[in-house]
């Protein structure tokens, strides 16, 4: 038996006589096709999950712990990014939003955010906010231990980087401020 568009027609006729007897209602009918129209989303919704889906990676997050002042491990899965800059930025972003677990502490302010990552000869540039050195009385680590849990996370998950260089607004802490000469 072979098939051709021009058969398209007769074979649909055929099939709907299979589907819908001629004693069929027409709520039937609407029930049929309702079910069908699921279906046939249902599948293409799948196929596109399965098919498209971006690939999850497995990371670990390093948060002080309330009861002790030791950081500790929290696993998180992240989409996984183009770019080793972009992972970097969805590992610390993660790491901005706080632990799930409630045995950890808080590191960061609310409203800091990470402006940029880039990665350079295995170092990794991280930029955040200025809201990061206003720590505030709702966070109890100091910022040399938010730096070290920075270095951590990263160093780990990361074993590319060797080095990480922070920098707050575009200024590395402690450095005296960059300000162009006046010509």
């Amino acid at each position: 038996m072979s098939f051709s568009l021009k058969s398209l027609p007769r074979c649909l006729r055929l099939l709907s006589a299979r589907l819908w007897p001629a004693a069929a209602s027409a709520e039937q009918k609407k029930k049929t096709l309702a079910a069908g129209a699921f279906l046939a989303v249902f599948l293409i919704a799948l196929t596109a999950y399965l098919i498209g889906g971006r690939e999850r990676m497995h990371c670990v997050i390093f948060f002080p712990e309330t009861a002790a002042e030791e950081l500790s491990g929290e696993p998180r899965s992240i989409y996984r990014q183009d770019t080793l800059s972009a992972n970097i930025q969805a590992l610390v972003n993660e790491m901005v939003l706080g632990p799930m677990d409630i045995r950890h502490a808080n590191m960061f302010p609310r409203t800091t955010r990470v402006r940029s990552v880039f990665v350079r000869d295995g170092a990794a540039y991280i930029d955040f906010s200025e809201e990061v050195i206003f720590l505030g009385s709702e966070n109890k680590t100091s910022f040399e231990e938010l730096m070290s849990a920075v270095n951590r996370t990263v160093l780990f998950n990361f074993h590319t980087i060797s080095r990480i260089v922070i920098t707050i607004g575009g200024q590395e802490p402690g450095s005296p401020p960059y300000r162009p000469k006046k010509q």
